[in-house]
């Protein structure tokens, strides 16, 4: 019985060593102008919420700056969606000449940073004349830009069994018919998993709106909040206030989606 016990202590140990900034930011966002910090984690009595409407205010043009980021995001991640999932049940379930070879290619590209493309994208971007535009951060995703989301979709697409495609096959189905009816509903685990993954990598993304987005009706809420903290009268308390409210849609995906989520990490694990 003491065992049990001790692993409850250690996993709420660990869960409060991860909880600890979220729950610093948002008692420190609650204290009064120049208040918040040397308090510790007393919640203010009576906690300020309007430092909230303050950061609104201050970061300018909130809703446009939301709509940005929301297209950005949901674009990127139905792109990736499909696009890795197309990928992978290519791999997988179709015979083609120079398919391993190909598939060696995508899993080398998983051993270049992203820094060593960033010049060559740039330029090309430039040469296509899409800087300044949602473009350069949509396309990198859409097109397989994650090598690792089409070895995972392959190795769901592999353990499932043969007699899927034969039963496509005798029902008339061809390749297309039988990746958006029989396996795509499948794999349902891994498209919440991988969704969940890319919402959080573009939400948070700040280096590339940083070099190619340059209007500033253009601008996502990463880059309002950078501004934001670069503002030399700024209270620490404001700023918190701001980056919780762009952190807040990540809480609440990861929340929302933990079972889902949960399931896709068991599923890739079971998978060989």
């Amino acid at each position: 019985m003491r065992i049990p016990a001790r692993g409850g202590v250690l996993r709420l140990a660990v869960a409060a060593a991860f909880a600890f900034p979220l729950v610093f930011l948002v008692i420190v966002s609650l204290h009064a102008e120049g208040k918040g910090l040397g308090r510790g984690l007393a919640l203010p009595a009576p906690p300020h919420f309007e430092n909230y409407a303050r950061a609104v205010e201050r970061m300018g043009n909130f809703g446009r700056l939301l709509a940005n980021t929301l297209w950005i995001t949901l674009a990127s991640v139905a792109g990736q969606c499909l696009c890795c999932s197309l990928a992978g049940y290519a791999f997988a379930r179709l015979s083609f000449r120079g398919r391993d070879a190909l598939f060696l290619c995508v899993l080398a590209t998983m051993m270049l940073p992203d820094q060593v493309a960033a010049v060559p994208r740039f330029l090309l971007f430039r040469s296509l004349g899409m800087v300044d535009g949602y473009g350069p951060l949509i396309l990198p995703t859409v097109l397989g830009g994650a090598p690792f989301f089409i070895f995972l979709f392959r190795q769901y697409f592999l353990s499932l069994p043969p007699e899927l495609d034969e039963a496509a096959r005798i029902d008339g189905a061809g390749p297309w018919r039988a990746y958006l009816t029989v396996f795509l509903p499948l794999a349902r685990p891994m498209l919440v998993t991988v969704a969940i993954f890319t919402f959080l990598a573009t939400w948070n993304d700040f280096w590339a709106p940083l070099v190619y987005v340059l209007s500033p009706e253009k601008r996502t809420l990463t880059l309002a909040l950078a501004g934001f903290q670069r503002t030399y009268d700024t209270a620490v308390e404001h700023l918190m206030a701001a980056a919780g409210i762009v952190l807040f849609p990540c809480v609440l995906v990861g929340f929302l989606a933990q079972r889902f989520f949960l399931r896709g990490i068991a599923t890739a694990a079971s998978k060989h």
